[in-house]
């Protein structure tokens, strides 16, 4: 998947305006009564992007309240009550978001299977990036646990 992150880069790069570094990668098969809690993420999914490979829809849902779910070492999850955007993807879709900024989840899931890929990089001009490339591994297809 780190491929496709640097493959994807140059749209992600146009889509955004930004110049971004790559930071890292997953890909999820979700399956039935899966459910991601409301949160933000970390400082390497500053700028991230997740499209649907495939399965059944399972809308995913965003919002722009910048007062809750601070992310820290110890706890992303947040306690918003707020409604959200709905998103749908179809298979082959893409959204572009900012993890840190918009809290966002997704409700239980009543499919079979939902398999998503995400594609996590840092803008170049924000505090910390230059530290943060490749999630601080020191090149790409090594495991999360191994860092400089």
């Amino acid at each position: 998947m780190e491929t496709l992150m640097l493959k994807c880069q140059p749209i992600m790069e146009k889509t955004t305006g930004l110049k971004l570094n790559p930071a890292y990668t997953f890909a999820r098969i979700y399956k039935n009564g899966d459910v991601l809690k409301r949160h933000k993420d970390r400082f390497s999914c500053e700028i991230s992007t997740t499209m649907n490979l495939g399965g059944d829809p399972w809308a995913l849902y965003l919002s722009p309240n910048e007062n809750v779910g601070k992310p820290n070492d110890k706890d992303i999850t947040a306690a918003s009550k707020a409604k959200g955007i709905k998103v749908d993807l179809k298979p082959g879709d893409m959204l572009v978001y900012s993890g840190c900024e918009l809290e966002h989840w997704r409700n239980k899931f009543k499919g079979k299977e939902c398999i998503q890929v995400f594609l996590h990089y840092n803008n170049r001009k924000t505090p910390g990036a230059k530290d943060n490339i490749f999630d601080k591994r020191s090149h790409l297809g090594l495991p999360s646990w191994f860092k400089k």
